[in-house]
């Protein structure tokens, strides 16, 4: 009992934060996760929900994997951090927008678990990460050989393998899994690329193809200059740029384009490499085989070339109206993060019309509802809630289907947006009233049949209605 105890209750760290934990996984907060940061150099956290219910079937795998890497005297940590109810600040700081999602913290830096969500699928993936990467190279020709076999590579010049800052380089290699780096300690090789010792570069198969860090060298100044410049400020959309853009929610400028509109390209070209450290540049070829996805997260239905968005948040987009140029292209990114032009309304293609429920999406939501003639009862959803789909609406609207001045619709808000409706708990129905639809009548009972029947009386003549009831007097 003792034990059991000591492990989830107490873990004093050097900094005076006390530490909690659930089995042998550390529970993390938005008050703790620095001061775990600051003692652990390597965590393993999942960020859940505790609704989540991939979360709730991978957690007895996440304990078992923690109690096994405790076992065997791992050099990591396995924590988790509640993202989806309460610890937010740690969720946006590190882009979480799904669960549960698996990220390796290296002194704080991110890098993000993409495999299967398995005790031996994460021992391989921690293991490899924590490997030794740096390539020594000190003969000229193993030098040319690790330059010219990687499109990509950090190069150290050293005065000799001991030399401090390769533990920092060292560290930096396990935050950039997919850069390579090496270290030399050839003279020769330094005289040979016009480099002093104690420098680092840089190598690119794009724009200018070498880049040298010449500041001091911490891991934060060198993270930052390998984020900066490991990647073209503007290039095609591949995997990678999608994963980053979407799956961590990164601002991008992204442009749509086809063969007849090659030339707008210019423009984002020469923007791209002064709004690099805050904004993400890429563009989407017409044929691009992703495109239908990134139309999607950008909430088009039928797109354009070319056209430019700007994408901030999940839900939060802006298209650009007007030409693509350097001036309108710039303006129109200091309006949006300024809150001067409105964000792109998020909907749904416009639906085919099949059942006695008229089916309303974001685009059509003023023409059918505010602009609407007769009476219309709405029903306002979220596509995680069951209720909104049992059949008892599709049935009222089924007894009413032959009043002429009233019409039951229904709309999903996960995947189109009303700035001005707000629900806490769904669904959720507004009954907006022709010709004063600005201001509807909120139905504020438990939703069931015969409640929304009477509401429905209460507010709206039934002429056709109550003509079928006096028959069925008689």
């Amino acid at each position: 009992m003792l034990k059991f105890l000591i492990l989830c209750l107490i873990g004093l760290s050097a900094y005076g934060q006390i530490f909690q934990y659930d089995g042998d996984v550390l529970v993390l907060n938005d008050n703790n996760i620095n001061a775990a940061i600051k003692r652990y150099d390597y965590l393993l956290v999942e960020f859940y929900a505790s609704w989540c219910g991939h979360c709730k079937q991978f957690a007895p795998e996440y304990s078992q994997f923690a109690t096994q890497v405790k076992e065997a005297g791992q050099p990591f940590i396995v924590a988790k951090l509640n993202g989806g109810d309460q610890e937010k600040q740690a969720m946006n700081r590190y882009k979480v927008s799904s669960f549960p999602t698996l990220i390796l913290l290296i002194k704080g830096h991110a890098v993000p678990y993409n495999g299967d969500r398995s005790a031996s699928g994460l021992m391989n993936f921690v293991t490899q990460a924590l490997e030794d990467k740096l390539v020594r190279v000190d003969e000229i020709d193993e030098v040319y050989k690790f330059l010219s076999d990687n499109s990509l590579s950090l190069l150290y010049f050293v005065k000799d393998s001991q030399q401090p800052e390769l533990q920092i380089y060292s560290l930096a290699s396990k935050i950039f899994p997919n850069l390579k780096f090496g270290y030399t300690t050839s003279a020769y090789a330094r005289k040979l690329y016009d480099v002093d010792e104690g420098q680092i570069v840089l190598f690119r198969t794009f724009e200018e193809r070498r880049k040298e860090f010449t500041d001091q060298i911490t891991l934060q100044k060198l993270t930052d200059f390998l984020y900066e410049n490991s990647t073209p400020s503007f290039e095609e959309l591949d995997n990678k740029s999608y994963t980053n853009i979407f799956n961590k929610n990164t601002p991008a400028l992204i442009l749509l384009w086809n063969q007849q509109s090659y030339d707008t390209k210019d423009a984002l070209k020469l923007i791209a490499p002064n709004i690099k450290k805050r904004i993400t540049v890429v563009s989407v070829f017409s044929e691009n085989y992703m495109l239908n996805q990134v139309s999607g997260h950008l909430f088009i239905n039928t797109p354009t070339f070319p056209s430019l968005y700007y994408y901030k948040t999940t839900n939060e987009v802006y298209k650009l109206e007007g030409q693509i140029t350097i001036e309108n292209v710039m303006r129109f990114i200091h309006n949006a993060n300024n809150g001067k032009i409105q964000r792109k309304q998020k909907s749904q293609p416009i639906p085919t019309q099949s059942t006695n429920v008229l089916k309303v999406v974001g685009d059509t939501f003023d023409e059918l509802v505010l602009n609407s003639k007769k009476n219309i009862l709405v029903q306002f959803c979220q596509t995680s809630n069951s209720k909104c789909y049992e059949p008892e609406f599709e049935d009222l609207a089924q007894e009413l289907k032959n009043n002429e001045n009233l019409v039951l619709a229904q709309i999903d808000l996960s995947y189109n947006d009303l700035d001005s409706v707000k629900f806490e708990n769904y669904p959720g129905f507004k009954l907006y009233i022709s010709k004063v639809t600005s201001n509807p009548i909120n139905f504020d009972k438990e939703f069931s049949k015969e409640n929304l029947l009477s509401f429905i009386q209460q507010n709206v003549k039934l002429a056709n209605m109550e003509q079928n009831n006096s028959k069925s007097d008689l």
